[in-house]
């Protein structure tokens, strides 16, 4: 689709957007999950600052999801990757924003690549 400047925005076809909803609503399950101080629900230990930012990047995907907008979903797929592998360098280093375990950076590098699989994986960007 051409802007009123010329510019060009490829959109997401309906399927993409399903499997993004869909994702952005786990994320968005994930970071509520731990934030609940109920331990039949926290599988992966993430603290509450990783979990506002989960819901924060859940919140962003779903606004990119809704205005169709890929970039927001590659964009919030690479920061919980690059999150994630943060996580994971730092793992055993003194207490921090970013403390947690292995299965902390899993989740967060996980979540970052199945948003841009979705992306990779779907149709062809409608216009």
């Amino acid at each position: 689709m051409t802007g009123p400047r010329g510019t060009s925005r490829a959109g997401l076809d309906q399927g993409t957007r399903r499997r993004a909803l869909a994702l952005s609503a786990v994320t968005a399950a994930s970071a509520v999950f731990a934030l609940i101080d109920y331990d039949p629900l926290k599988l992966v230990p993430v603290n509450p600052v990783q979990a506002v930012v989960l819901l924060v990047l859940a919140l962003i995907a779903f606004a990119g999801t809704v205005l169709r907008l890929r970039v927001l979903l590659y964009g919030v797929g690479a920061v919980m990757i690059v999150l994630g592998l943060i996580r994971l360098v730092t793992y055993g280093h003194g207490p921090g924003l970013i403390t947690g375990s292995v299965g902390t950076a899993a989740l967060l590098t996980g979540l970052g690549m199945a948003y841009i699989g979705t992306l990779l994986a779907g149709g062809k960007p409608v216009s």
